[in-house]
C-alpha cells in the first residue's frame, strides 16, 4: 500500500486519458509499429478489453494531483481462455515524469497479486529490445526471457530469439 498513489479501475472518465497516456509513453520507440502492434489495437476498444473475462486493469493516480500516472493491463494470453491459465501482462506504462519512484513495482505487482487470484499458473509479458529499464524491472520479479526453444511456432521471430517475451511460472 502507498499513501501517494490510488489504484483503481479503468472507467469510461479516465479511458481517454490513459488512451493517450500509453500513446505517449510508447510512441518513441521503434518497435511502435511492429512489436507493440496489439498495445495500439487495443485502445481502440479499451475499456471492453478489460471488461472482459479474466480481466483487470489499474490505473494509478497520484493522490496529490488526482491525476492519472500509470496503467497496467491483465488478461488471457493471445484470447485463450482464461481456464488454461495463461496470463499477460499488457500495457503497463508509467509517466515518463513518475518514473523512478518505484511505481513500476508497486503496479507489476498488482498485477501478479490478480493473476493469482484470477487463476493463472503463468504469466507472459512482451517489451521491446529497447526497454532495458522495464526488462530489469520484470526479471526482478523472477520474470525470465522466452528462448527460442520455449517458442511456438507462431510466435514472431527476430534475429533466432524471441525479443521481449518474458515468463513468470508458479504463480
Amino acid at each position: 500500500m502507498r499513501d501517494d498513489v490510488t489504484v483503481e479501475p479503468l472507467s469510461s472518465e479516465t479511458e481517454d486519458y490513459i488512451k493517450d497516456l500509453i500513446r505517449r509513453n510508447l510512441a518513441g520507440y521503434e518497435e511502435a509499429g511492429s512489436v507493440l502492434a496489439a498495445t495500439f489495437r487495443r485502445l481502440t476498444n479499451l475499456l471492453r478489453v478489460y471488461s472482459g473475462e479474466g480481466a483487470k486493469c489499474f490505473v494509478l493516480r497520484d493522490t496529490k494531483t488526482k491525476k492519472c500516472i500509470g496503467f497496467a493491463g491483465l488478461g488471457p494470453l493471445h484470447g485463450l481462455s482464461p481456464s488454461e491459465g495463461l496470463g499477460e501482462v499488457r500495457d503497463l506504462v508509467i509517466e515518463e515524469s513518475h518514473r523512478g519512484r518505484g511505481y513500476g513495482s508497486f503496479i507489476l505487482q498488482n498485477c501478479i497479486d490478480a493473476a493469482r487470484q484470477l487463476g493463472y499458473r503463468r504469466l507472459y509479458l512482451e517489451t521491446t529490445p529497447q526497454m532495458e529499464k522495464a526488462q530489469k524491472l520484470f526479471v526482478s520479479f523472477g520474470f525470465r526471457p522466452v528462448t527460442q526453444a520455449q517458442a511456438n511456432d507462431s510466435t514472431p521471430k527476430q534475429q533466432g530469439g524471441v525479443p521481449g517475451y518474458f515468463i513468470l511460472e508458479n504463480l
